[in-house]
């Protein structure tokens, strides 16, 4: 019979021979659409927090999710965009959409500027071929559903008139927040991972190393 360190051992050595799969996401939305606490309430089960500042205007964490493969990791690398990049800029700089996965642009269900920003955000999406990416449409607070301006019909509809997907969270509740970008997430890692193009890399880093376990 195994001791409890043996499988201790076979345990960890498993974990660490995980091929690491990296996707960005990008997080974009009007100030007060709650995208940084849908963000903070996502990575706060993550056992150290790797939060980055970076000097262009933009916060990033990283997501490590062991469960959805046996043989790779998966880890994501979220961008909320922050308030100083339009100030030190002008526009958001077109490197910053690059090699991003997914994009997800937040709005307030109970105020309709924050709906009507989506706009402005979309026509700062790069859309010529290098760049390839999923959009996805998040209406935030839905708690104040008494406050609601914003019908789920109506967002739902300019989801698709731009080929987006919709959600619906509270971040402040903690609803449906975890499950977003799980199953987004899972999606777009299954998809990598079964493209004829991926490749292994000849020397993976262990996944300890890169980002922190959920």
């Amino acid at each position: 019979m195994a001791n409890n360190n043996n499988l201790d051992n076979l345990n960890t050595n498993t974990q660490e021979e995980k091929v690491v799969v990296s996707l960005k996401c990008l997080l974009l939305g009007a100030s007060g659409s709650g995208k940084s606490k849908a963000l903070l309430r996502y990575a706060k089960s993550t056992s150290i927090d790797q939060s980055i500042g970076t000097s262009t205007g933009e916060i990033f964490k990283i997501k490590g999710v062991e469960y959805f493969d046996a043989k790779y990791r998966l880890c994501l690398h979220i961008w909320d965009k922050q308030r100083g990049i339009l100030e030190r800029f002008g526009t958001v700089p077109v490197n910053y959409y690059k090699n991003a996965s997914a994009i997800f642009i937040f709005f307030d269900v109970t105020d309709r500027a924050s709906f009507n920003f989506i706009k402005e955000e979309l026509k700062g999406i790069p859309h010529t071929k290098e760049f390839v990416y999923e959009l996805f449409i998040v209406g935030n607070k839905i708690d104040l559903e008494n406050k609601r301006v914003i019908s789920r019909e109506e967002a739902i509809q300019f989801a698709q008139d731009n080929a987006a997907q919709y959600y619906e969270i509270s971040a402040k509740e903690n609803i449906n927040v975890h499950q977003m970008f799980d199953q987004v997430g899972k999606s777009l890692f299954y998809k990598k991972i079964n493209d004829p193009n991926f490749t292994i890399p000849k020397e993976p880093v262990p996944c300890r190393h890169l980002c922190t376990i959920q």
